[in-house]
C-alpha cells in the first residue's frame, strides 16, 4: 500500500479482497421487507399489544415473530433430536 497525496494505492489483490468484504457486509446489514395480509381485527390486536408495551407495532411484530421463530426452532430440534436418539436405540437393540 502506498500513499499518494490524498489517495491510497492498494495492491490489486488487497483491493479486490476489500471490495468483496465490503459487499458481503452490505448484504448482511441490508434490510429486507415482507408484506403481511391480515384482517383489521388482527391488526388492531397487534397494535393494542404494542401500545401497551410502548413500542411501535412494526417493532413489536419483529420482536414477537423473531422470538417465536427461535422457540419453534428450539422445540423442533429437541423433538427431532429425541426421535433420532430413539431410532438409533431401536437399531442397536434390533427392534424397529
Amino acid at each position: 500500500m502506498q500513499m499518494h497525496e490524498e489517495r491510497v494505492e492498494e495492491a490489486p489483490d488487497v483491493s479486490d479482497l476489500v471490495s468483496r468484504l465490503e459487499a458481503e457486509a452490505d448484504e448482511e446489514v441490508a434490510p429486507g421487507s415482507i408484506t403481511l395480509r391480515w384482517g383489521r381485527g388482527q391488526i388492531a390486536v397487534v397494535k393494542r399489544a404494542a401500545a401497551i408495551l410502548g413500542v411501535p407495532y412494526q417493532t413489536y411484530l419483529k420482536q414477537v415473530v423473531f422470538r417465536q421463530a427461535l422457540d419453534d426452532i428450539e422445540h423442533a430440534e429437541a423433538v427431532l433430536g429425541a426421535e433420532r436418539q430413539s431410532r438409533r436405540s431401536r437399531r442397536r437393540s434390533g427392534s424397529s
